[in-house]
């Protein structure tokens, strides 16, 4: 696996495939009291050949966040979402991208 960083030679800097760690963590400006917090993480498997364009896929979805990937086809996918809701949303439309065979979850939690 590899850390994904702006200036990765495997990806070079195009920001549609460059990750942005830590995107959604630690910004709790909007959270009120009674606000939800979804956090999930899954390891997602793609045909390596299809590896760009499934990171492409999954950085557009504004709760997803790819930290690692390796050659193999395998990404790490952080869910980071205001409600579960959202949370469901994403999952399930990464799930259903077309080349992703595999979207396991590894961890699960939220705070209501």
């Amino acid at each position: 696996m590899r850390q994904l960083t702006e200036n990765n030679e495997a990806t070079g800097t195009d920001p549609a495939i460059t990750a942005t760690v830590n995107k959604g963590f630690g910004n709790y400006d909007n959270m009120t009291d009674d606000a939800q917090l979804f956090i999930s993480s899954h390891i997602a498997q793609t045909p390596p050949e299809h590896l760009e364009e499934t990171l492409r896929a999954i950085m557009e979805h504004p709760h997803a966040d790819v930290p690692m990937v390796d050659d193999k086809g395998k990404l790490v996918v952080l869910i980071d979402a205001p409600t579960s809701k959202d949370a469901v949303r994403t999952i399930e439309s990464i799930q259903s991208l077309a080349n992703v065979y595999s979207f396991t979850p590894v961890y699960q939690h939220e705070e209501v």
